[in-house]
């Protein structure tokens, strides 16, 4: 069994795909290619961690089920598209929308949240520290947690960057549509310890 993170899918958003330049002519492709590549790395029993952003669109219900096809045992972060946010833009849709996540196999997990990942000490959230997708600005300041020095596994940012100081983007953007191994994130967490450290020292 694997665990896998990922974020910002975006699944039958068609505006994402000029926003990040994604490789994709419409949607359905965009969406075909974004389960294809899932499934074709992450098998039925493991873990996957999503970061927010899943899917938006005209009819989100249709769409949110759609991501049923996807492999693994999958936990939702909530980001600032998911209508299961707390903060979502168009106000607090949790108690409409939670049983539509949990319907297509999702569990909605809190916005925010310290991990352990193999002795490594990580924050979670949808959002980086600092950073953001557009020009102006960090938006969602209130969203975003207090940055105590942990390192922090994150999406939002797209295409901006793939690792900046201890921040981490999950995002397809950067990592070829598909969810990202967590060897890959366990190497990145032990390159931030100092050399004769005791390889735990994100607590």
């Amino acid at each position: 069994m694997a665990t896998w993170w990922t974020s910002d899918t975006h699944f039958s958003h068609r505006n994402i795909i000029r926003y990040a330049s994604r490789p994709f002519t419409d949607v359905d492709e965009m969406n075909a290619e974004l389960i294809s590549r899932w499934n074709a790395r992450v098998a039925p029993d493991d873990d996957v961690w999503h970061l927010g952003d899943l899917a938006l669109g005209h009819d989100v219900e249709r769409q949110v089920l759609m991501t049923g096809a996807l492999n693994g045992h999958r936990r939702l972060v909530p980001g600032n598209h998911d209508r299961v946010a707390s903060f979502f833009e168009g106000g607090d849709q949790r108690i409409r929308f939670t049983p539509v996540y949990e319907a297509a196999g999702w569990e909605v997990m809190p916005e925010r949240f310290e991990h352990d990942i193999d002795g490594f000490r990580v924050m979670v959230c949808h959002f980086p520290y600092r950073g953001d997708s557009l020009d102006s600005g960090d938006r969602y300041t209130a969203e975003r947690p207090l940055d105590a020095g942990l390192p922090i596994l994150h999406g939002h940012v797209h295409t901006d960057f793939a690792v900046q100081g201890r921040q981490y983007n999950v995002g397809v953007d950067v990592h070829d549509y598909a969810p990202v191994h967590q060897d890959e994130i366990l190497g990145w967490l032990r390159s931030l310890t100092p050399k004769g450290g005791s390889g735990s020292t994100l607590g």
